[in-house]
């Protein structure tokens, strides 16, 4: 059995999830859920209008399975000589960062004090930076691996590590998710098209702290007014518009429930309420989580409507990142790499991702853009 990590580090506190449990009456509130799904409705029947969008949810036969296939396998067993891009040994590494292997997280949920919040603050700020800069590199005619080394190279020249690389075996430095690649997808070397829906998960390891963020980009989306090629590219364009913008605000409104005192569920009720104003849907069977000396570990987080009643409390540091798909939401994940996960019925996904730390008055979002002036 694994020893707390935390149990001997200063100024964390720890809190058995047991004593967090309380009774369902105090649930998120039906007229709290009934606003979010108005506001999202309108904001839906808006972008609609202005658009000169008629949106239908999109139905493919379970019988197709996938749009897209590697252009070449990642190789298993990303410990071997040579798979793994090289970190210089001076930078402090996570602990599975050598073998590949992912220590047990513990069965309690970290209060963070302030020096913590701290530490954690330049991990996420890090990670985001890295992700706007990942987000701004992609265009047409680039591959993921070249988005791949130029995240690798941001996060080791700021003296971090890059969190995904080795992973459980994870051969690279980011996750980048193409289309109806809803999550963990591995960079190769197929090239990106415009109007390409791309997901960048970027993740780091600063000073001891994890930071993870992620963001989704059409490609080619230069602007509003852009010249199409035909109306089927423009569809495609718009189509894909509407499902960024449905998971930027499913992310917004879970965010909008958190504050101490309030319970776990809100944030799968409001993104479901989100989500079902879009015409769209959530995906299951992938949570946020805890985040901070480990990558993942307790509280896990549902991006949809649930029973996992549990009172946030201020120093609580989690992630919430749902993962919204414009068919259904059933997915699973290619044998022959182990890590991308797929809708099934070839639909496409988009996914926003923020670090929060419960506040006395309400949650800090921990990975902001740093300012610019």
């Amino acid at each position: 059995m694994i020893a707390p990590l935390s149990s001997h580090i200063r100024g964390l506190r720890k809190i058995g999830l047991a004593s967090l449990r309380r009774k369902k009456s105090t649930s998120v509130s039906s007229t709290n859920g009934d606003d979010i799904y108005e506001q999202a409705r309108a904001n839906a029947s808006q972008f609609d209008q202005e658009n000169y969008y008629r949106h239908e949810r999109i139905t493919v036969p379970h019988c197709v399975r996938t749009l897209v296939t590697p252009i070449r396998a990642a190789p298993n067993g990303a410990d071997q000589e040579g798979i793994l891009k090289q970190v210089p040994p001076h930078i402090a590494r996570p602990p599975y960062a050598r073998s590949g292997n992912v220590p047990q997280p513990p069965h309690f949920i970290t209060i963070n004090e302030e020096e913590q919040l701290i530490s954690l603050r330049k991990s996420a700020r890090l990670a985001r930076d890295v992700l706007d800069l990942a987000c701004n590199s992609a265009k047409e005619g680039m591959t993921t691996n070249e988005i791949d080394l130029i995240v690798h190279d941001a996060i080791v020249q700021a003296g971090a590590y890059p969190s995904p690389l080795n992973y459980a075996g994870f051969p690279k430095s980011v996750c980048s998710s193409i289309n109806e690649v809803i999550c963990h997808g591995i960079p190769d070397e197929r090239p990106m098209v415009r109007g390409d829906l791309a997901s960048f998960d970027v993740s780091c390891y600063l000073d001891g702290f994890h930071g993870d963020n992620c963001g989704s980009i059409i490609i080619g989306n230069d602007g509003p007014n852009l010249d199409f090629t035909s109306a089927a590219e423009e569809q495609l364009f718009v189509s894909g518009r509407r499902l960024t913008q449905a998971a930027q605000e499913a992310l917004d409104a879970a965010i909008s429930t958190c504050r101490e005192g309030s319970c776990l569920t809100e944030i799968g009720e409001a993104i479901s309420c989100v989500a079902d104003a879009y015409g769209y849907a959530s995906v299951e069977k992938y949570r946020g989580h805890g985040v901070g000396r480990d990558f993942h570990c307790p509280p896990f987080v549902k991006h949809y409507r649930n029973n996992d009643y549990l009172t946030l409390e201020e120093g609580m540091v989690f992630t919430i990142e749902p993962m919204i798909t414009e068919a259904r939401q059933d997915c699973y994940e290619w044998e022959n790499d182990g890590w991308t996960v797929v809708t099934k019925d070839g639909g496409r996904a988009a996914q926003f991702e923020h670090m929060i730390a419960i506040t006395s008055d309400g949650a800090e979002v921990l990975t902001v853009p740093t300012p610019t002036f």
